[in-house]
């Protein structure tokens, strides 16, 4: 029975056991709550609907191979955000459990590669875990690296060729697919010095220094010559090299040497502050509970604080298992060795790609998380003779991360939420689009989406298979010198937008202008009032008058694709939007007919430009009281703000609806809405 109670319990405090609980913790919570965000959206529309050569040609441009996992793993998961949710908890568990035997097989009775591993697994600096299709390849590469390292260290500890064929074959993966981890490969070297007898790592006299050099330069030459091999294809046989970024950091050093070192150091520094002591101190900053909510900050705060204790509670257990070894010098430098070899390609650069806190630029800290991980188990190390802070400190780094990542998960889910109601309404209101329409949009209110990426679930909804029929910009962005719209809007310009896959043809005469500023609902703008529209951005303001509402149809139905499913509740917006898209056709019966069934609802309207569509409907269908009294009220919301724009509908109100018993209540308006002659 004892025998059995000991094998229980020693499984249950197996690190890959813990590891993997945490993960589930960190990532997985509400993981169904979660879709397909920034470059995932663009890549899902392109492969499932204009097909797998589209995406090979979409990483052509910069990273061939790593799209040639996409296209493995693309037709076997398919379009389901959940599970691809899933497969990134699954795979950043699998990074940490190898970073934990990796320094295992450096320090076998040390609690420090567990410590390491955890905080590694964990770590705060990096909130875009959640773009899971997108991560899910980062930490596959990721893996292919760090298990390449482990095979190696087996390798030379076992002097099994067997072993560094298949480590050689996996760094060949890193190498090729990506740059991130590209310079880690250095790493290795360093690990198999580290390896040698103690009595070996201590050189002394030039002739045994050489005869040394040699022995771990000859362990180590058939991954220096594939470094080597894979550099030199990428310098002078990829032609896309630097089609994103250029080599900032050559270019200062030979305009000035010495100008070119000091920015190169001054940005090092700046990097190291960033995903090492900030990093680490992000979790503790205190929240923003305007924008995190309270019931997020409650939640992330008790989820971090039972973290805490069942941390502690696990490596309290955990230690007694190790009579610790005193290495915290020797893991320091490692840690610090693999924080700047990390940075390698970052450094080549420059500034444009210093990691921050922040999304899009957090992606930056990935490649030095191993580094700063390692650095932080070293320094909590120290405290070896003040055990009880030391698990301290070590739980609540860990309870607080997790509880950091719990509020970056609320973020993604409100983006993915905000994004479902953008084009949920958008299809009330749009069920089908001309061919070569451009929809001009305000900043809409998400963080982890730009105009580029909902661009393709924008064209999966409106486009057929194989087609580019649509694009969305935003007007803040486009709108603007030396981009595609150019900085002074006028109608009838061509232009054209590459999305690598495709080429988007487009026309300023061809587009829809919208306004989407939740709770208020999303809004076509009229081309006659909006121009005068004080309470949209001035960008719309100034575009409004492109906006052609006609190239909207309700010959046909879009249909969303499924991972947009549920639709979402119909209430006010989608019988206002059902309400717009009956003014065009002129059926203003129908359009009060559902301003009925809105009132019935007991909800109103979040932007007082929505009661417009239905002062129209009053006014056609000769109901001249009704339409004053919803004019007055919406009157009300702000006289000097309302003024122009129902000033400039009773105008148009007066041309359309040539009834001479209307001429009595049109001057009334005029009259209490004090308009010009």
């Amino acid at each position: 029975m004892r025998s059995k109670t000991s094998r229980l319990a020693s499984f249950l405090l197996h690190p890959a056991l813990f590891l993997l609980l945490l993960s589930i913790l960190t990532y997985a919570l509400f993981f169904w709550e979660r879709g397909f965000y920034w470059d995932e959206a663009p890549w899902t529309w392109i492969y499932y609907r204009l097909g797998p050569a589209a995406l090979t040609k979409t990483f052509s441009t910069s990273r061939p191979f790593w799209g040639l996992l996409y296209q493995a793993l693309l037709p076997l998961i398919g379009p389901h955000p959940w599970i691809w949710q899933l497969s990134m908890v699954f795979t950043r568990w699998l990074t940490a459990l190898l970073v934990w035997q990796i320094f295992r097989q450096l320090w076998p009775q040390s609690k420090l590669p567990l410590w390491a591993a955890t905080l590694f697994l964990v770590y705060p600096g990096l909130g875009q875990n959640y773009i899971a299709l997108m991560y899910t390849h980062f930490y596959i590469v990721f893996s292919a690296f760090l298990l390449s390292l482990s095979l190696s260290l087996l390798a030379v500890q076992r002097k099994s060729w067997p072993l560094h064929v298949a480590a050689l074959l996996l760094s060949i993966v890193n190498l090729l697919t990506m740059e991130y981890f590209y310079f880690l490969e250095f790493f290795r070297l360093i690990l198999f010095w580290y390896l040698l007898p103690i009595s070996e790592r201590r050189w002394s006299g030039r002739p045994r220094l050489a005869a040394q050099a040699w022995s771990l330069l000859r362990i180590y030459l058939p991954y220096l010559f594939t470094f080597l091999a894979v550099t030199m294809w990428r310098a002078l046989f990829f032609k896309n090299q630097n089609a994103s970024y250029s080599y900032q950091t050559l270019v200062d050093l030979k305009a000035n040497f010495f100008t070119g070192l000091g920015k190169l150091l001054w940005n090092m520094l700046r990097a190291f502050w960033e995903s090492v002591p900030h990093a680490w101190l992000f979790p503790f900053e205190p929240v923003n509970l305007a924008t995190l909510g309270l019931y997020t900050a409650i939640g992330a705060f008790a989820l971090a604080l039972v973290t805490t204790l069942l941390a502690g509670l696990y490596f309290r257990r955990y230690a007694a298992h190790f009579s610790e070894v005193q290495l915290p010098h020797a893991s320091l430098l490692l840690g610090f060795c693999a924080w700047l070899l990390g940075g390698g390609a970052f450094w080549l650069v420059g500034e444009r790609t210093l990691p921050q806190l922040h999304f899009s630029v957090d992606r930056f800290t990935l490649p030095f998380m191993l580094g700063s991980s390692l650095m932080l188990a070293a320094l909590l190390n120290l405290l070896e003779k003040k055990p009880r802070l030391q698990l301290t400190l070590l739980a609540l780094l860990v309870g607080f991360s997790v509880g950091k990542q719990f509020q970056t998960n609320a973020t993604y889910r409100r983006d993915w939420d905000m994004a479902r109601a953008f084009f949920w309404q958008m299809s009330w209101r749009a069920p089908s689009l001309q061919a070569g329409t451009t929809v001009i949009s305000n900043d809409l209110p998400v963080t982890v989406f730009s105009d580029n990426s909902l661009s393709g679930p924008l064209n999966w909804i409106y486009s057929p298979y194989g087609k580019m029929d649509t694009i969305l910009y935003f007007a803040s962005v486009r709108a603007q010198e030396g981009r595609a719209l150019g900085e002074t809007l006028e109608a009838g310009r061509e232009f054209d937008q590459n999305y690598l896959a495709t080429t988007f043809h487009g026309n300023t005469s061809q587009m829809i202008v919208v306004n989407f500023a939740p709770p208020a609902c999303f809004r076509v703008l009229d081309p006659e009032i909006d121009p005068l529209n004080k309470l949209i951005p001035p960008e719309l303001r100034d575009a409004a008058f492109l906006s052609r509402p006609a190239l909207i149809s309700a010959d046909h139905t879009v249909t969303l694709p499924d991972y947009f499913s549920p639709e979402i509740s119909q209430g006010w917006c989608y019988y206002f939007s059902k309400a717009e898209l009956s003014r065009q056709s002129g059926d203003w019966g129908e359009v009060l007919k559902l301003y009925q069934q809105a009132q019935a609802l007991g909800d109103r309207p979040n932007d007082p430009l929505e009661n417009f569509v239905f002062i129209e409907a009053y006014a056609h269908t000769g109901q001249w009281s009704e339409a004053r009294k919803l004019t007055r009220e919406t009157y009300k919301f702000s006289k000097e703000v309302m003024r122009p724009t129902l000033c400039a509908l009773w105008q148009r109100i007066g041309r359309e609806v040539p009834d001479s018993a209307g001429l009595a209540a049109l001057q009334g308006v005029r009259d209490d809405l004090q308009c010009g002659p």
